[in-house]
């Protein structure tokens, strides 16, 4: 669901980004509380941190990450949910 809501601030251009990886995290947080041994969502983080120490605070090219980083959640959340079942 937050997923959802992100893509729909990826209209407001760079500024959605910002706000679309936000709650990326907050859903990848939410994720490890309920999931704490999942390995997937810890390099996700791990991924997302990096992102954000190698950032020079400028929309370029390094906002492919964002994207990429976007469906990687995406399929760590399909994945566990289909090998619950």
């Amino acid at each position: 669901m937050i997923n959802i809501l992100g893509l729909c601030f990826l209209i407001l251009g760079p500024w959605g980004i910002a706000i679309t990886g936000g709650l990326q995290v907050l859903d990848s947080l939410f994720y490890l509380i309920v999931f704490p041994k999942d390995k997937l969502i810890y390099s996700y983080l791990i991924v997302v941190g990096i992102f954000f120490l190698v950032w020079d605070y400028q929309f370029n090219w390094m906002f492919s990450i964002p994207i990429l980083l976007m469906i990687f959640l995406t399929y760590i959340i399909h994945f566990q949910k289909t090998q619950k079942l």
